[in-house]
């Protein structure tokens, strides 16, 4: 399945990006501390009496990977002055509580599996750098502390007031065991400021000055993540020889020196670990691309390491401004190329549409402007092509996450892909990612500019819906033409429409600006309610089993249904079972009773298409969902009757969980009654003749303890008013000896 983030679903400020280097190259010259290679020692609080760190915070619960990450954004905007640029206030503060919640690795969200909640990493229990990138370069963050800080609870996954900040490159750095790139590292912070890095902290490991030092030979994993923020070549460590990182913690500023404190070198991890030794996140700034597509949700899990060529297949949202692509790669020193094509066919990717090539120094993720952009039609399939030197093809897969920045536990996280996204050469043939791993797709994306942006004040209600329509363009365009889904359109930049009939509906906005036409499609956008759910009315007969279907009509797709029933009354019912055996649910996983009143005869079903996302929701339609199969007392008399709610009771109220909406719905009450049944007496069995198999029931009934007949009046062949052997002999008679017919009803 093809993803994408429409960012914020608001248009961006456009920030020119500053070229890091020769922004701080500039200062360092000014100050005089730059020189043929690394100074002795360095400490971003004071270049030249400026400070680029921001302030020490205190984490809480295992996210110190989120602070670690989010330290280093906040160090390069000090660094490029893109957040003031931008308008913000005061020093960078990212949220690093919306990417602990809504990274998509997590029990909270992840949208590769159905339902998108209940597996994966613990929320506040750990991730790493890995996590990050997956997070940030599919768009869905970073936002500003104002936005989305929240531990407690999970703050909004987006808002039309979020300002989003993403990072053009990340790269990986090690130092290396002889650290022969160590003043690669340097220079990464001396350019770009502040870095990740890891470690793993322990009271045994940490010595008199806040001095850490962990031996190559301890067989410890990573526990914990930090920021460095500068080095001195002659500190003085536990360590064999000189040489200590100043690192930055996020235990507050009580801790350490005001939240600082050193590590070696030689440490274990710090500047080693190839996943989290040294993260480099550089220019960072407003998010200037308002659509990103994307299949590796979850990013770099692992690499084909045999492939040097691949693709993504994408289908156009809307007509957009493709102004880049972003991909990652696993080694250092790739030369790229990356075209852009039109299509694929007979094995061959046909008639390219734009192309770049260059050289990447270092691993990691990077985003590669085109010089020749262009406009994407709605719904016309685009193929992205990576050509990759060296190193393979990194790609999202379901995969084991092994070691937690603030946890002490391995997990399993779920990827998933379709055919036809992702495809490798080989042998000079195409071959389809899916049939070598049915979870993976390749990390390249694609990123627009739309041009077009509209909200709502709702989308979601009863019918008729009033829905107000509020659109914004940087094009100021001419011409503004929207399609409501349900037939109607309007032609204005802010209009509103009424929803008069039931149903799920895309909405459309087409700009037009001097011949620069522009288009957004939301679709499933506007849900207009009118949902019930029904229990059907039975006629029935003294001791017989009947059987109440419910039947519910949902707008929206449901992976679950709460049904409550009621069944008390005159008329005695004895509840035997249920089933949806013949019903629109029958391939549910779960039909569970969630609660029982015996004394007030009420009862709630929890009916779940799965547990584990292989089956799935309900879709949107009409139908019976569930089946009660009830007996009727042998007392009962003609016009006794019990009424069947389905409307709710106390907290227990009808209902439907979706992966787009929950909702309750609205009760529609049905009845069992004891009603006139007599249509033939003598039939007994309610076959609807009189013979053999009539005379053999009744025998049953009367000497055997057989059921009662359907119809109590079919049963009672002379018309006496009850079921006794008279019957019998009247009905003999009849069949065998020529008898008189049995009385009209």
């Amino acid at each position: 399945m093809e993803r994408s983030k429409n960012i914020g679903g608001k248009m961006k400020l456009t920030v020119l990006r500053v070229t890091t280097f020769s922004l701080i190259l500039m200062l360092l010259v000014s100050s005089g501390a730059l020189m043929a290679q690394p100074p002795s020692s360095f400490d971003l609080r004071d270049v030249g009496g400026t400070n680029y760190v921001t302030s020490v915070k205190n984490q809480q619960g295992g996210t110190c990977w989120t602070h670690g990450a989010m330290a280093a954004m906040e160090g390069n905007m000090m660094m490029t002055g893109s957040w003031t640029a931008a308008g913000e206030e005061d020093e960078p503060n990212l949220a690093e509580y919306h990417l602990d919640w809504w990274n998509g690795f997590n029990e909270n969200n992840n949208d590769d599996t159905n339902p998108p909640t209940g597996s994966g990493l613990v929320v506040h229990e750990g991730g790493d750098y890995r996590v990050t990138s997956a997070y940030l370069t599919r768009g869905e963050g970073a936002v500003r502390d104002i936005d989305g800080q929240s531990f407690d609870e999970p703050p909004l996954r987006d808002d039309t007031s979020y300002h989003y900040f993403y990072a053009h490159d990340i790269e990986w750095l090690v130092a290396g065991p002889n650290l022969e790139n160590i003043d690669a590292i340097k220079e990464k912070i001396m350019s770009d400021g502040v870095l990740g890095t890891c470690m793993c902290y322990s009271g045994s490991f940490m010595y008199t000055g806040y001095i850490h030092y962990q031996p190559a030979s301890s067989s410890l994993d990573p526990n914990h993540a930090i920021g460095i923020i500068g080095w001195d070549d002659n500190k003085v460590t536990p360590a064999p020889q000189p040489g200590a990182w100043l690192c930055k913690n996020s235990w507050g500023s009580g801790w350490g020196l005001s939240g600082y404190f050193w590590i070696s070198y030689y440490d274990k991890h710090c500047g080693q670990h190839p996943e989290m030794g040294a993260i480099s996140f550089q220019d960072v700034g407003p998010m200037t691309y308002d659509y990103v597509y994307y299949h590796d949700y979850h990013g770099w899990r692992d690499t084909k390491t045999d492939a040097t060529e691949a693709f993504n297949a994408f289908v156009a949202a809307g007509g957009q401004k493709l102004q880049a692509v972003s991909f990652f790669t696993a080694v250092d020193n790739v030369d790229y190329t990356v075209t852009i094509y039109d299509t694929f066919a007979d094995d061959e990717l046909q008639y390219p549409l734009s192309t770049m090539s260059g050289t990447i120094e270092r691993t990691g993720f990077h985003t590669i402007d085109l010089d020749n952009q262009f406009l994407l039609k709605q719904d016309d399939t685009f193929y992205v092509y990576l050509s990759l030197s060296q190193g393979g093809h990194p790609y999202d897969c379901t995969s084991d996450v092994p070691v937690l920045l603030g946890a002490k536990y391995r997990a399993i996280v779920e990827s998933s892909a379709n055919p036809g996204e992702s495809f490798y050469r080989s042998s000079g043939d195409w071959l389809d990612l899916n049939d070598f791993n049915n979870t993976a797709n390749f990390c390249i994306k694609a990123l627009a500019e739309v041009g077009v942006e509209f909200q709502t004040d709702t989308c979601f209600g009863g019918v008729p819906l009033d829905v107000n329509f509020t659109a914004t363009s940087k094009l100021n365009p001419d011409n503004w033409i929207w399609d409501f889904g349900d037939g109607d359109s309007a032609f204005t930049q802010n209009t509103s429409h009424t929803y008069n009939d039931r149903g799920l509906y895309d909405v459309s906005l087409q700009v037009d600006t001097i011949g620069d036409i522009r288009s957004l499609t939301k679709h499933n956008y506007i849900a207009a309610i009118a949902d019930t759910i029904e229990a059907d009315s039975v006629n029935a007969s003294p001791g017989q089993k009947v059987v109440v279907t419910i039947s519910t009509y949902n707008t929206v797709p449901a992976r679950i249904i709460i049904i409550p029933f009621e069944y008390n009354g005159d008329l005695v019912l004895s509840f035997d079972s249920v089933s949806t055996v013949g019903c629109r649910t029958d391939y549910f996983e779960v039909v569970d009773e969630i609660h029982t009143d015996g004394w007030l005869k009420r009862k709630t079903y929890r009916l779940i298409s799965s547990n584990s996302g292989t089956s799935p929701e309900l879709p949107n339609g009409e139908g019976p969902v569930l089946k009660f199969f009830l007996t009727v007392d042998d007392d009962a008399v003609l016009g006794d009757e019990t009424p069947i709610y389905v409307d709710g009771y106390d907290e227990y109220i009808p209902s439907y969980i979706g992966s787009m909406l929950s909702y309750d719905i609205e009760g529609k009450a049905g009845k069992v009654i004891i009603a006139g049944c007599c249509d033939l007496r003598g039939d007994v069995d309610n076959s609807g003749g009189i013979d053999v198999a009539d005379l053999t029931y009744l025998v049953a009934r009367l000497f055997l303890g057989g059921p009662q007949p359907p119809c109590v009046d079919e049963g009672d062949v002379d018309g006496s008013g009850g079921i006794d052997v008279a019957d019998l002999t009247y009905l003999v008679a009849r069949l065998f000896l020529g008898g008189p017919p049995p009385p009209a009803c």
